[in-house]
């Protein structure tokens, strides 16, 4: 999250949720295209929410009023996902034309990049192992470089990297609140 140094001026949003409380990190500057650096998956509390955002973006502004209407997708998305409504999930889910024009791409390699794409077409219920995902990029010997760009996604629960398990079916790597019981929560939701 190094290259958000670059904005001076960020804010974020509480997304209530039945699930908790989930986070959207954003910049908007007016000059470009708003940004969304961050999603923060459901945490059990406001509090903890706050310090997870402090923690990497300390200068971040809480944002209290009605969400931009680029961002509404995102919230939708978030509220729906956490109900476990897989149907109205998947005509809300942003697409990816979407997610291309408002993540923050910047600072993202062209890998992590193929990483983020192909486990975003990962369909709800189902999982892949990091191996399965590394040779759908073409990129068989990568699974454990695969596991290193997941680790690393800003927006999880837009883009499912809790669908990716270990090849013999084991949770393994979740950098979210919780760790590895919220991913065992999330394919729980989505079954």
């Amino acid at each position: 999250m190094s290259n958000l140094g670059r904005f001076d001026d960020c804010l974020y949003a509480v997304v209530s949720t039945v699930g908790g409380e989930c986070g959207l990190l954003w910049c908007d500057s007016g000059k470009e295209i708003p940004q969304l650096l961050r999603v923060y998956p459901a945490c059990p509390d406001r509090k903890l929410l706050q310090r997870a955002v402090q923690k990497e973006y300390s200068r971040a502004r809480l944002f209290d009023g009605v969400l931009p209407k680029w961002l509404q997708p995102a919230s939708l998305f978030l509220v729906a996902y956490y109900v476990g409504d897989k149907r109205k999930t998947k005509q809300i889910q942003p697409d990816w034309r979407w997610l291309k024009q408002y993540l923050f791409w910047q600072g993202q390699t062209d890998f992590t990049r193929d990483v983020l794409a192909a486990t975003f077409k990962i369909k709800s219920g189902t999982t892949m192992s990091y191996g399965e995902l590394a040779r759908n990029i073409n990129r068989p010997r990568a699974a454990r470089a695969v596991g290193g760009a997941l680790a690393r996604n800003p927006w999880p629960v837009l883009i499912p990297c809790h669908r990716v398990i270990g090849s013999d079916g084991s949770m393994t790597g979740f950098s979210g609140h919780g760790a590895i019981a919220t991913k065992k929560r999330m394919l729980a939701i989505e079954q």
